[in-house]
């Protein structure tokens, strides 16, 4: 009689597991939302048992925190490396634009159905404000080496840029339209914002510069 041959299952690494893991929890979230995830489930779909989920994740919102931190991650050294290439201030804001548009419309119905969750939101509240911060402090220090800006104008300006940059992506998710023609419109208006801003700048300091000079 001939016996039937077992599947082998391939041992991974704990840290392949774990991405396994957060793989699977990720395509559910895309297709069919967050409720939709369960420990029972994962472990199905990694072909691995519960238990064995538990050991990678204590629970389900930590796992899910575990996803939207994963993918943040990933984000950021896309555009870390986007950033250090850039030879000069406008390729600097063409390049990291195309890295958050690319990552919206890659990941935009991820994130967003994780962030719309009020505990993994809560949780990543801090964080996503420190991320913020970082930010603002690398490209401000670009905006004063490149265009000669004064340190907090650069600040204030790139704000206000990444407030731009975010609506366009938003814009993007909700109406799918040519990437290629966002990214344009939104360098051309950053672009022209920092010069105008600079404009104002002078015309200010130059005001201000004569009532004092006049006191």
């Amino acid at each position: 009689m001939i016996q039937p041959q077992k599947t082998r299952r391939t041992r991974l690494a704990p840290e392949e597991r774990s991405q396994l893991i957060l793989d699977a929890a990720a395509q559910i979230v895309i297709t069919e939302g967050v409720s939709a995830v369960s420990m029972d489930r994962l472990g199905r779909e990694a072909g691995i048992s519960k238990a064995l989920v538990y050991n990678y994740f204590p629970n389900r919102s930590e796992l899910l925190r575990a996803l939207l931190l994963r993918e943040e991650r990933i984000y950021q050294a896309q555009q870390l490396v986007a950033a250090e290439n850039a030879p000069d201030v406008e390729t600097l804001i063409r390049v990291t634009t195309r890295a958050y548009l690319d990552h919206v419309a890659e990941k935009g119905v991820l994130i967003e159905r994780l962030m719309n969750e009020p505990s993994i939101a809560k949780a990543m509240g801090e964080m996503e404000r420190q991320a913020r911060a970082r930010t603002v402090e690398y490209f401000a220090i670009k905006l004063k080496e490149g265009l000669s800006m004064p340190i907090e104008l650069a600040r204030m300006t790139t704000e206000l840029g990444m407030g731009l940059t975010g609506a366009g992506g938003a814009y993007l998710d909700q109406t799918g339209c040519n990437i290629d023609l966002l990214e344009d419109m939104i360098v051309s208006m950053l672009m022209a914002n920092f010069a105008a801003v600079e404009k104002s700048y002078t015309k200010w300091r130059h005001v201000e510069t004569a009532g004092i000079s006049a006191k």
